[in-house]
């Protein structure tokens, strides 16, 4: 069994909501596109957005009252709420399973990328990992025809962290009340407690330390997709309006060809339930 777990944005954070509302369907096109059906979605938001077709039980929504980030580091930590309360559901899914002891795979997932159709089918198969992650992933930036191939790409997506999680993973119940959700202090107490809120790019090296070292599938799990009203275009943005050119090490790595462009076969396309091109 393997949760995904989608932190979605408020309405009111976003610059194009219908472009997100998009890019959320497609990003649950591609989770139910799976070849298992071991999984279930839960997804934490606002408000419930227009969906493009009808799902089973297997998707679940949380609806919480939070008030509306007004800043980046509001909606870093808006984001790292939802999925604690995601976590504190998980919980109670755990505890019905037939083996709790065993624990269950959690992976986060931003909502507007997309996954591999392969993921629940191996997680069914090699259910006694640490976790699971990929040698590398796409990046699929703006709507190109071609992905490009980026290494080692849990350390700059959101999206590709598989994590073994346990009942002492897991909040009993909700950690505090909604209007803490932008509060400092509690979110670096919870950060430090609970793996679903780890930074994505530090979680595969801190269970390493731990002895607790995941393992690689042997496909790509994620398509990273750029272009959109993100957090991370959003916290530049704001932290670079000076005017000055900087330096961008993503485009610099282009231009030493370390990325490969991917076409984007039919194959491709199902693998990642990939609509509307």
């Amino acid at each position: 069994m393997i949760i995904f777990a989608i932190p979605l944005r408020a309405k009111e954070t976003a610059k194009d909501w219908n472009g997100c509302v998009k890019r959320f369907n497609q990003t649950l096109n591609s989770i139910f596109n799976q070849t298992s059906s071991s999984f279930r979605c839960i997804v934490a938001c606002n408000e419930i957005p227009p969906l493009s077709r009808e799902y089973d039980d297997r998707l679940e929504f949380i609806t919480l009252d939070m008030p509306i980030p007004k800043e980046w580091v509001e909606m870093a930590r808006d984001k790292f709420w939802k999925l604690t309360v995601i976590a504190a559901r998980i919980r109670e899914i755990l505890e019905k399973l037939p083996n709790p002891e065993e624990g269950i795979y959690v992976m986060p997932v931003d909502g507007d990328d997309l996954l591999n159709c392969h993921i629940a089918e191996y997680c069914e198969q090699y259910p006694n990992e640490n976790g699971l992650v990929s040698k590398s992933g796409y990046v699929w930036h703006n709507r190109d025809k071609f992905f490009r191939k980026y290494p080692q790409m849990h350390t700059y997506c959101g999206s590709c962290n598989i994590i073994k999680m346990y009942r002492e993973d897991l909040p009993e119940e909700y950690p505090a009340s909604n209007a803490l959700c932008h509060d400092r202090e509690t979110a670096g107490i919870l950060n430090a407690r609970y793996p679903i809120r780890f930074d994505h790019n530090t979680v595969v090296e801190r269970y390493e330390k731990a002895g607790r070292p995941f393992a690689w599938l042997p496909f790509r799990s994620t398509v990273y997709v750029l272009g959109g009203d993100n957090i991370s275009a959003i916290y530049h943005a704001m932290h670079h309006t000076d005017g000055k050119d900087r330096f961008h090490p993503i485009a610099f790595l282009r231009s030493l060809n370390i990325f490969k462009m991917q076409p984007i076969t039919k194959k491709i396309r199902r693998e990642f339930g990939i609509e509307d091109m």
